[in-house]
């Protein structure tokens, strides 16, 4: 027979966490008057059975006798940060000196000369010029060796991954969409982040990337002797039916992607595929927006050819990644639905002038693949695209490598003003993304922003002059660290 205390902990094990995680004996205290709408005569047996009141008083008491310690409220973190210049947003004139006041996290106040909290960190940042943190649109964690390919491990992949993602945060990168991975790593990677276990910006998965067997994405060879139905399936990304579309769909949302990215036809950076061709047809296309729009997840396709690009925007994608063949048709269609507009004009650049190295198909691809996609860049701009332009580097922040930075810079260097491409890094980025509350420097949003040695609205390549990153009100890079 069951203890009456022991019966209250065995119901739900989880229900001990929900008392104990939060700090102080007056929130424990209502958290168990709120337990006192249980029918508690049924959790205890017969011979226990006691009125409600009596039930939480027994509850409260066997707590209190465990041994359990009661903190109080941690007191709460103040930042004073004194701005040199400020932007609130990138798409307003910079304003003169000014101080902001971030309290646990967040901005509490903005404003000239404001009076200094008691007990407040001061953050001198006044030979600076400070923004919104940038967001990378779209990145990968193919990081390490390229010749290693897919045999290095699982658990070698997370490891490099979070290296790469300290490099982004103390770049200045505050989030990321990471556009396809292997073994969700990038879902593992956001909620080491969210937790506090590693340090990185906020990360917006994909799970696997949805393509088909020997598509854009399948760098693998095994043997034809080898099952296929071992690795080719829904859960890995990869589908040969409407029937497999649907369940990639919902394995990749199961396992945690918050964004669905799809392979709609070929590109640069695996063998087989051409980006000349499409992969996915117009119905795979419809059925994998129609799901991912039915939990609420937004759709991203990688378009290298104009036939696939204009299929995935009449299925209904809600950006398209490189859009290296973009005609008038394709961007009349995505200024009148608003569809969001990645072009990723780093990667292609650095192929072409060689900074970027890889297995031979990858540069040759890569090459041929310009004599479109700048002229593509450039069509866009000319018809009044850059209010949904966003900035993805396409890169996989290996330390020391290409960022959203070099990819605002070359965007300015393809036609872009310096203003164009910071609202991509920054304020489209976030809206793609569905952070409301970055993007922008605003009280009640999320204190991440950097500091920058310059005005990078004269000079785009004052985005790598970083002097501080604060993220989530804590100071990650510069100023002392």
């Amino acid at each position: 027979m069951l203890s009456a205390y022991q019966n209250f902990v065995w119901m739900d094990a989880s229900r001990r966490s929900f008392f104990f995680r939060r700090a102080g004996p007056i929130r424990v205290l209502s958290r168990l008057a709120d337990l006192s709408s249980l029918n508690w005569n049924r959790q205890i047996p017969k011979d226990l059975s006691m009125n409600r009141n009596a039930a939480v008083a027994l509850a409260l008491a066997a707590i209190l006798t465990t041994g359990f310690a009661f903190a109080a409220e941690p007191p709460s973190k103040t930042l004073y940060v004194r701005a040199g210049k400020l932007m609130t947003s990138a798409s307003d004139p910079l304003k003169g000196p000014t101080t902001m006041i971030v309290t646990d996290g967040r901005i509490s106040a903005i404003g000239d000369a404001l009076p200094v909290p008691q007990g407040a960190e001061e953050v001198d940042l006044s030979k600076y010029t400070v923004m919104p943190g940038f967001i990378d649109s779209h990145i990968h964690l193919w990081t390490g060796p390229r010749a290693l390919g897919n045999n290095v491990s699982y658990g070698l992949q997370t490891l490099r991954a979070q290296k790469a993602m300290k490099y982004a945060i103390t770049s200045g990168v505050v989030g990321v969409r990471v556009l396809g991975s292997d073994g969700f790593i990038d879902v593992a990677l956001a909620d080491a982040i969210d937790e506090g276990t590693v340090v990185g910006p906020h990360v917006l998965p994909a799970g696997h990337a949805i393509s088909i067997p020997a598509g854009h994405g399948d760098s693998f060879s095994y043997p034809a002797t080898i099952p296929q139905d071992a690795y080719y399936t829904p859960l890995q990304g990869f589908i040969s039916s409407t029937e497999d579309a649907e369940k990639a769909v919902h394995l990749q949302i199961k396992y945690g992607a918050k964004v669905i990215k799809i392979m709609a036809s070929g590109g640069v950076g695996s063998p087989l595929d051409s980006p000349t061709a499409e992969q996915l047809s117009p119905e795979e296309m419809k059925v994998i927006v129609e799901q991912a729009h039915m939990a609420h997840l937004k759709v991203s396709a990688h378009d290298e050819n104009t036939t696939a690009i204009l299929d995935a925007l009449h299925a209904g994608v809600d950006s398209i990644e490189h859009a290296s063949e973009l005609n008038q048709e394709a961007v009349d269609y995505m200024k009148a639905h608003h569809v969001w507009w990645d072009p990723t004009v780093y990667i292609v650049d650095s192929i072409v002038l060689g900074g970027e190295t890889g297995p031979d198909y990858f540069v040759r691809k890569g090459k041929a693949l310009a004599g479109t996609h700048f002229p593509s860049f450039r069509l866009g701009l000319k018809n009044g695209m850059a209010p949904q332009m966003c900035a993805g580097s396409d890169m996989s922040y290996e330390p020391g490598g290409g960022t959203v930075l070099d990819e605002m810079m070359t965007m300015v260097k393809y036609g872009a003003t310096p203003q164009q491409a910071l609202v991509a890094g920054t304020i489209n980025g976030a809206a793609l993304a569905g952070w409301s509350d970055m993007g922008t420097l605003e009280v009640g949003k999320e204190a991440s922003f950097v500091a920058l040695d310059g005005d990078p609205t004269t000079d785009i390549s004052v985005v790598k002059k970083t002097k501080a990153v604060v993220f989530k009100g804590k100071v990650v890079a510069g100023v002392g660290k």
